[in-house]
């Protein structure tokens, strides 16, 4: 079932109340223009985030996964602009953790708020659509510690995300010509070797640790059917399988926590109810199934071939959301990040 969402959209400095200047908006402009403001609003914020609060800042987030929080270690992201892993750090009260591509022109200021590992076209599995699996972003992470770029204090007061929304069950689809049955018989192994990457990112010191679900790809651009108006049944029971796995197996990483918290983050119903919400004023999309960019299956930020109203739809292009659309989804997550803090 759709969630209902918390309309406490970005939690932020506390000399500003933005639940209430957003509300204003709510109520005072087109969701157009909303999206203007309030991505100008997210940028005043950062900026007094920086400015302001760096003294007594000790949360770090790393993040880990693929390119639904990659805000551009792949060279690109797939947004045409604010991504999920803004939305989450804004929540946090910091900026945008450093990517790992640029770790070593970074400042120590940026360094501060933590690092994003994640890397577009990553699974769990070695051979993915870019050979550059979550063992490896550990790996990278676990580099980052030896060369003292982060102490064991900031650990213990650091929040890992981790993304992980299915690359490995659409590569062996596409290209290695697998049927929907040879998806859900590596479901296990799948949610089994991203559970030993879990516990990897407990061991190195970080306590908290919160996990995407995969997505309702069936209601993706591409497998919805316009014509029969309907997702694809067969991809969603696929993804529902694999959160059944993940959630079981969290339940077992808390019960063993030593410390450590993971917490679910609902990201297929989260996009569900973005989906289906029947307020068209909270979502603020004509059509919500297709892809603003027309450009590819995989689009950059800066795209040709685009739809009339970009900040009114909710995916970008055929695999990821939008500026709004990710803004919409956070909204639906913020009652399950606030067990982070």
């Amino acid at each position: 079932m759709p969630i209902k969402p918390d309309h406490v959209f970005l939690k932020t400095s506390p000399t500003l109340n933005f639940t209430h200047i957003y509300r204003f908006l709510s109520i005072s402009f087109s969701m157009e223009m909303k999206g203007k403001l309030f991505a100008l609003l997210l940028l005043f914020s950062l900026v007094a985030i920086s400015t302001g609060h760096e003294e007594n800042k000790k949360t770090k987030l790393f993040v880990i996964g693929d390119s639904f929080v990659d805000t551009g270690n792949m060279g690109i992201k797939s947004s045409d602009g604010l991504m999920l892993t803004d939305y989450i750090a804004s929540f946090l009260h910091i900026r945008a953790p450093v990517i790992y591509a640029r770790r070593d022109k970074a400042s120590k200021s940026e360094l501060q708020d933590g690092m994003n590992f994640a890397r577009g076209g990553s699974g769990v599995l070695d051979v993915s659509f870019n050979n550059y699996s979550m063992t490896l972003q550990v790996c990278n992470f676990k580099e980052q510690i030896a060369r003292e770029v982060y102490t064991k204090a900031d650990l213990e007061d650091s929040i890992a995300l981790v993304s992980y929304t299915g690359n490995d069950y659409i590569y062996h689809s596409r290209h290695q010509k697998g049927t929907m049955k040879d998806v859900f018989d590596q479901t296990k192994a799948i949610v089994d070797l991203l559970t030993k990457n879990l516990r990897e990112i407990r061991a190195l010191g970080v306590k908290k640790i919160a996990i995407f679900g995969t997505p309702p790809r069936g209601c993706f651009p591409g497998l919805y059917s316009e014509t029969l108006r309907k997702c694809d049944k067969t991809w969603n029971k696929a993804s529902s399988t694999h959160n059944k796995l993940l959630k079981e197996s969290l339940q077992i990483l808390n019960k063993e926590s030593n410390g450590a918290k993971f917490v679910y983050l609902d990201l297929y119903s989260a996009i569900e109810s973005a989906l289906f919400d029947e307020n068209t004023e909270t979502v603020g999309s004509e059509n919500r199934f297709k892809a603003c960019c027309f450009d590819g299956h995989m689009c950059g930020p800066i795209a040709h071939k685009i739809c009339d109203q970009p900040a009114l739809s909710i995916f970008w292009d055929a695999g990821h959301l939008s500026q709004n659309g990710a803004n919409i989804v956070y909204s639906y997550l913020v009652p399950s990040l606030n067990k982070l803090l």
